[in-house]
């Protein structure tokens, strides 16, 4: 009975955790459900409660590792989350940064069966998606039900866009294209943008890879439908870390890759080959610009160098989590808007607190993660802001270390 209810709490503590994981990555269908705020207080709730429960088992792990990383969100929550100086409140980043302070001390085998819970999700998201994407294709416009949304995001508003939720997928009119007299829609899943979605389909790719030394191919083709040039980095890395690093060199899989590549490109006239590329890559490419500097405006980078030359403690402390969503003219998401907003300080913690997540880490899992945390700090750094971004490779970690420990490796000492 005792063993019953111990197995009982875990799963129930990986469903809830789950749920908070969700709660954590904000998608806009969320804004459908009544007292939307609420649910970052029941993320809250449920994870004291099986923080509790666990603590009545036994089933807690207290580490110096842990005990670190507790203090460090906590610190995290209070320099993005609360109304300090220049700063405002944000429950929305406050909240899940405290939830991470009663996550860090489950068990690894709750963080075995989240990442099982969290991956069947995107697989759904991500058929749910492609299907979506080829009824659009074919069908006359409108002729699917949706529901309208507002986006909360500046840089949205200002284009006016409105959001169609197709149930739980989203789209909006920016991102449907016109490749070869069709209406092809970038995937964007139950996400704002097509890149947000891409980079958490990368990431489920390189935990799956792994725990269970596969990928989803699911998971590939909708990552490519995202046009995502973060996700073609990101799946670029996992496939440098399966040759170089792990050396899986798996021929037949890259045999069949070129051969329907070569196909493509013989197959496809060019007209239609430049507009992929422009949607996929060069996009983002400028004749004068950088990347990054294509992806914002003058005013943004005016602001920006303008900072870099105010007071001793805004560069240590800038002007508050999304102070710049707050000017409609502003259009900046990559490391200067994180700098601009939360400061050097800001900086100096989270570097940090990567630095004790990835401590004890084999240099193999280093080299696969590592460029992905920077990648995504270049381009879009505000989602350093949200604690799933933090409690993905915790998750991952802990889930190899209790796979491992099933086979008497390990991977991160307890």
């Amino acid at each position: 009975m005792k063993d019953f209810f111990s197995i009982s709490v875990k799963k129930a503590g990986a469903l809830f955790l789950c749920f908070c994981l969700f709660v954590m990555i904000n998608p806009p269908v969320i804004r459908l459900l009544p007292l939307e705020a609420i649910l970052h207080y029941l993320s809250l709730f449920l994870m004291i409660l099986i923080f509790t429960l666990s603590y009545l088992q036994g089933q807690l792990v207290f580490t110096k590792q842990r005990y670190i990383l507790c203090l460090l969100f906590l610190l995290l929550g209070i320099a993005f989350g609360l109304p300090l100086g220049d700063h405002s409140w944000e429950a929305k980043v406050f909240l899940p940064l405290l939830t991470l302070v009663f996550i860090i001390f489950l068990d690894n085998q709750v963080y075995y069966i989240t990442f099982g819970y969290f991956r069947k999700i995107m697989i759904f998201f991500a058929v749910c998606s492609i299907v979506l994407t080829v009824l659009l294709l074919f069908l006359p416009p409108n002729a699917l039900p949706y529901i309208e949304l507002e986006p909360v995001s500046t840089a949205h508003l200002n284009k006016q866009i409105v959001y169609k939720m197709y149930g739980f997928i989203l789209s909006y009119d920016t991102i449907i294209f016109d490749i070869g007299g069709f209406q092809f829609l970038r995937v964007a899943g139950p996400m704002t943008e097509p890149g947000h979605f891409g980079i958490l389909l990368g990431l489920t790719l390189c935990i799956e890879k792994m725990l269970y030394g596969r990928r989803t191919p699911i998971l590939i083709i909708c990552g490519c439908l995202t046009f995502s040039t973060a996700f073609f980095m990101i799946l670029a890395i996992l496939e440098m870390y399966n040759i170089f690093v792990i050396r899986k060199f798996q021929w037949k899989w890259y045999a069949c890759t070129i051969l329907l590549l070569i196909i493509f490109l013989f197959v496809v006239d060019n007209t239609l080959l430049d507009t992929i590329w422009e949607y996929s890559i060069g996009r983002n490419i400028g004749e004068e610009k950088s990347i990054l500097d294509n992806r914002t405006n003058e005013t943004a980078l005016f602001i920006y160098n303008k900072f870099l030359q105010s007071s001793f403690s805004s560069l240590l402390w800038g002007h508050g989590t999304f102070a710049l969503e707050v000017d409609s003219k502003t259009v900046l998401a990559d490391y200067r808007e994180f700098l601009y907003d939360s400061g050097f300080i800001g900086l100096f913690l989270v570097i940090i607190t990567f630095w004790v997540i990835f401590m004890r880490v084999k240099m193999k899992f280093l080299l696969l993660f590592l460029p992905i945390i920077v990648i995504i700090f270049l381009h879009r750094a505000w989602m350093f802001w949200y604690s799933y971004l933090y409690l993905l490779p915790i998750i991952a970690f802990g889930a190899y270390t209790y796979k491992s420990s099933l086979e008497s490796k390990f991977v991160v000492r307890n």
